[in-house]
């Protein structure tokens, strides 16, 4: 009885949603199985993908998943031979980014071989390989690395993660980040332009930077010293 009553206010919440959106697009609600490659389209249950939305038809319609969505993409089993990242490396480009409306908002669990393209998720993400996130707010898994524009919560890969903003836990061999707050594990951690936290890895670095490393080597503005530095002064 339980189960049934939450499951009746989330179909509630998604009427809403779409009778809200509908003063300004046409929207269709799909239920129980789908795919996110229909135009303007909320799913609630399980949604299926196979490539990056826009990839071939331009579509910049946007898909919204409540569930479950499941993507078999060639897109992230090849996405390891890419030649640079595709996170920001500038404020100007990080806010160019973030100004596109996304074509996929998932509420829920994505498992993907590797999602990419202009993607928010609230809730879990596991790729395969490498999965590049547009934003992720709750826990990002992949078994290569986590590429993110702008992150809130817990990203674990093995290789590591690499975010532009990043509010939470960063764990990974790796961990480079522009503007984060929180704590990095991992063999090298690196923060390129403000951060305030942990560091705890062999090697770490930060720039305006509040906070621990902990490492065989640390370094921020105003020191670098061997298994622990601080600086907790602009």
């Amino acid at each position: 009885m339980k189960n049934v009553i939450v499951l009746l206010f989330v179909f509630v919440s998604v009427l809403k949603l779409n009778a809200q959106d509908s003063l300004e697009v046409k929207r269709k609600l799909r239920f129980p199985v789908w795919t996110t490659h229909s135009a303007n389209s909320d799913i609630l249950g399980l949604s299926l993908a196979a490539f990056p939305k826009h990839v071939f038809k331009r579509d910049t319609t946007l898909a919204r998943t409540y569930g479950v969505r499941l993507e078999a993409s060639i897109v992230g089993v090849f996405s390891p031979l890419m030649g640079r990242s595709p996170v920001s490396n500038s404020r100007a480009e990080f806010v160019n980014k973030q100004e596109k409306v996304p074509t996929e908002i998932i509420y829920g669990i994505n498992l993907s071989s590797g999602t990419f393209g202009v993607t928010k998720v609230h809730g879990i993400s596991s790729g395969l390989f490498i999965q590049y996130l547009y934003n992720m707010n709750g826990i990002s898994l992949a078994t290569m690395s986590n590429f993110i524009e702008r992150h809130n919560g817990i990203a674990i890969s093995a290789f590591g993660n690499e975010v532009y903003k990043s509010n939470g836990l960063l764990a990974g061999f790796g961990n480079i980040v522009s503007d984060f707050n929180g704590i990095q594990i991992g063999g090298f951690n690196e923060i390129q332009m403000k951060g305030i936290g942990i560091q705890i890895g062999i090697f770490n670095e930060a720039k305006n930077f509040k906070g621990l490393q902990i490492g065989l080597w640390n370094k921020n503005e105003k020191r670098s010293f061997p298994f622990f530095n601080w600086q907790f002064k602009g």
